[in-house]
């Protein structure tokens, strides 16, 4: 047998709370993290609400004025909950080897609102000389202008993250919209059996709530405009389902080689089993109408870990809550599973959490190793009207205990890019 990977350590920041124990209360109370928009004035747009972060305390992220300069508030998140991944994990950096000490995120690049625009140019100065063609005519522009093309970068994460925690191992940042953390983890659990690293830091952090994406996502008619009732906005394989909403937050996970965490004498939380992806070759805002991309993904990571469909007990689905990707989720379950799926409790976090795009692999990974570890599955809320088309087990509006020792989590995301990762209850 290869090289085993594992899962030692995990922390979240969500808009159901700040950390890992948090998320999961709010969870398992099927509390919904859907309200109206603060991060900016959304009063004239046609979305007002999304799934934001609440009380983010940014003086707990102490760093060096360098680079702080650097950070935004999706870098913030992901540092938060890497230090709360890192003391669970128990790592202590004086006795892990730096050069196999990497670092995989799941990112985009950082949004500019309009206020931040503000902050950095003088808006009359940047209009005029952009119109009239002399960018170098900048002076009294902020130094955060300066700096702006390199902060807004994906890469920044996790270069930030390795001069913090000195890794100087494989760093990786991967931007594949909804399945970037996936494909970060993925691509961990890759480096780490070919003997490339012995521990990375995986995950991916995203905050896309802005001017420019609410706009944008909702002129394509993505976004849930259900501004009467927020909570009930995102409702996953619901008939009346009538698009997403945007969600922000991190999640980041230590995942190790075996014999390394062995020495190291820490618990082992799960073993990270199964990486599978595709690519629909379709659209780039639709799923096809066949099956073709997320099963090929499903099919991949089944055959990764060793497992027929008959294995697995449990899917956290991508489930969105748009009409196209809940129907072309649900059909690609039931061809690669076959009669399977109908008894395979689904569940979708995104109806709590909304969809936090980048960082939504990994949330929902460690959703899914919570869930094996307390046996409970968190529920699908605003469940209320069968879809015919989404006739399977999503365990609507209520957790559920069943016994659950190994999970499939999807994440299918706009471009068609698909990951699906299987983990399971870890086993000497």
């Amino acid at each position: 047998m290869g090289r085993r990977v594992v899962i030692t350590g995990m922390g979240l920041v969500t808009p159901l709370g700040l950390n890992m124990k948090t998320t999961w209360e709010n969870l398992l109370k099927a509390k919904s993290g859907v309200s109206y928009i603060s991060l900016f004035d959304a009063s004239t747009f046609p979305v007002k609400i999304a799934a934001e972060v609440k009380d983010f305390d940014e003086s707990t992220i102490s760093l060096s004025e360098d680079i702080e300069h650097f950070t935004g508030r999706a870098t913030k998140f992901c540092l938060a909950a890497t230090q709360e991944a890192m003391e669970n994990g128990g790592v202590n950096l004086d006795t892990i080897n730096p050069m196999m000490f990497g670092i995989s995120l799941g990112v985009s690049e950082e949004v500019c609102t309009l206020s931040q625009f503000s902050d950095s140019f003088v808006e009359k100065d940047a209009y005029w000389y952009v119109k009239n063609g002399h960018v170098s005519s900048f002076e009294r522009a902020h130094y955060m202008a300066q700096i702006w093309p390199i902060r807004r970068s994906g890469h920044i994460t996790s270069n930030i993250l390795s001069i913090v925690y000195n890794a100087r191992g494989p760093i990786s940042s991967s931007a594949t919209a909804c399945s970037s953390s996936a494909h970060a983890i993925g691509k961990a659990m890759r480096m780490i059996e070919n003997g490339d690293a012995d521990i990375m830091i995986a995950g991916g952090s995203d905050s896309c709530i802005s001017e420019v994406s609410v706009a944008g996502f909702a002129l394509l008619g993505a976004l849930s405009q259900n501004n009467e009732n927020p909570e009930k906005a995102s409702r996953p394989f619901d008939l009346k389902r009538d698009g997403f909403v945007l969600g922000e937050g991190a999640g980041i996970l230590i995942v190790e080689e075996l014999n390394h965490a062995s020495e190291r004498g820490v618990p082992i939380i799960a073993e990270l089993t199964g990486f599978g992806t595709s690519s629909n070759a379709y659209r780039i805002t639709d799923s096809p109408p066949d099956e073709r991309g997320a099963g090929q993904a499903m099919r991949l990571a089944l055959q990764d870990a060793g497992f027929s469909p008959e294995g697995i007990d449990h899917i956290n689905a991508h489930g969105t809550s748009t009409p196209i990707n809940d129907r072309s989720e649900t059909l690609a379950i039931k061809k690669v599973f076959g009669n399977a799926a109908y008894r395979i409790p689904i569940t979708a976090n995104k109806s709590m959490l909304g969809h936090p795009i980048a960082s939504t692999g990994a949330i929902e990974l460690i959703i899914s190793i919570l869930t094996i570890h307390n046996n409970i599955i968190p529920p699908t809320i605003n469940y209320e009207r069968p879809d015919p088309d989404c006739d399977l087990d999503y365990v609507p509006n209520e957790p559920r205990d069943h016994e659950v020792n190994t999970v499939l989590s999807n994440s299918l995301a706009f471009g068609g890019q698909n990951v699906s990762l299987v983990v399971e209850r870890y086993d000497k």
